[in-house]
């Protein structure tokens, strides 16, 4: 478990930090010459710009990324089900970009490795979660407790 939990965690900080640097390189010049994106790839979609691209990143990815490794580490009751969350999530703006784009990169290939690394690593530590749990209640002695309404 304890090895899961790291994985996702560094899975999720690579995926932190390269998005975060990407949507402010897409922001800072709505061209995308500044990654490599050619702009013509805009032609024919609803954007003009990469600025509400790189908008979309930052929330749904670089920022998202962040508060799951938050919960990760402070080990909340639900910080599998983000796991598998952004997971999803990735793999959604990822197809999107491709179908919006009708051009594939390697980087997209990558996130989207991630993004299904992310939900099955999310998926093993929810099962483990719940063996854990159902181990617990099983084992937990029960605690006899003294019938005051009966007499002797």
């Amino acid at each position: 478990m304890k090895v899961a939990r790291q994985l996702s965690i560094a899975i999720l900080f690579l995926l932190c930090i390269s998005s975060l640097y990407g949507s402010y390189q897409m922001i800072n010049d709505s061209t995308g010459s500044s990654l490599g994106l050619p702009y013509y790839l805009l032609n024919g979609t609803v954007f003009d710009s990469y600025a509400p691209i790189g908008w979309i990143l930052f929330s749904v990815v670089g920022v998202f990324s962040g508060v799951t490794i938050i919960c990760i580490m402070k080990k909340t009751r639900f910080y599998s089900f983000l796991i598998m969350l952004q997971g999803v999530l990735l793999c959604i703006f990822i197809f999107m970009l491709m179908l919006l784009l009708a051009e594939t990169f390697l980087v997209q290939y990558l996130f989207i490795a991630a993004g299904i690394a992310l939900i099955g690593l999310g998926v093993l530590q929810n099962q483990r979660r719940i063996a854990v749990e159902a181990e617990k209640k099983l084992y937990t002695p029960q605690k006899s407790h003294p019938h005051k309404h009966r007499k002797d």
